[in-house]
């Protein structure tokens, strides 16, 4: 075996999902003179209640947590960030986005073969600059950033092409009971899940390796 398949189900306002990948791009790193790597991404909404608008940030957290400013539960975060190269800026984010259209554009980005480009293009947007990334002229921006076209990005917004599409795998992760992102499936039979360390990856991901190629000899 050569090849790896690795679907990650995720969602761009997920913070444990930029430092799983982080922490997976280092373990891809690791193996890759071992073998070759083919990413996907897929669909998982955490607030699909939140209107098409968008929700204020603030009276979403003083909801859930009892307090307006939110710092508490992200001090591990943003410590964890910093380790791996990623700042988080959690007090600029003024909305809390619906991301199902971020998520229709990650299925066109496929299409070009721009789609993990467009993943971490999207988390530093969000989580780094506080940008609306559920606003269509933000999201023409950021893939006009990783070399898609703007005007047919956003003739593609304005649209309903994907939508379909974007529903029925996010139907198709409930019917599989899952419940939490990040989740990794390998070869679309293997699973973990959460921001695991790179040492995790690289060890799960070469059990999978030998189990494979056992039983393809």
């Amino acid at each position: 075996m050569d090849t790896l398949k690795i679907d990650i189900v995720s969602d761009v306002v997920c913070p444990w999902c930029v430092i799983g990948f982080r922490n997976l791009k280092k373990a891809m790193h690791e193996l890759q003179t071992e073998l070759n790597f083919e990413v996907s991404w897929k669909p998982y909404e955490l607030h699909p209640e939140i209107p098409q608008e968008g929700y204020d940030k603030k009276l979403y957290m003083q909801q859930k947590f009892g307090s307006s400013n939110g710092r508490a539960p992200y001090n591990e975060i943003t410590k964890i960030g910093e380790s791996i190269g990623f700042e988080f800026n959690f007090s600029k984010t003024e909305r809390i986005p619906n991301t199902f259209m971020a998520h229709r554009l990650l299925w066109k980005a496929e299409q070009c073969d721009l789609q993990t480009e467009l993943s971490e293009a999207l988390f530093e947007a969000y989580f780094s600059d506080g940008l609306n990334i559920g606003s269509k002229q933000i999201l023409a921006q950021i893939s006009e950033s990783v070399g898609m076209d703007k005007k047919e990005i956003i003739n593609f917004l304005d649209s309903k092409e994907g939508g379909q599409e974007i529903a029925d795998l996010e139907m198709n992760f409930i019917e599989k009971s899952i419940g939490a992102v990040p989740t990794y499936f390998i070869n679309e039979k293997y699973i973990i899940q959460g921001g695991q360390e790179p040492e995790t990856f690289v060890s799960f991901l070469r059990k999978i390796i030998q189990k494979e190629n056992a039983a393809n000899q």
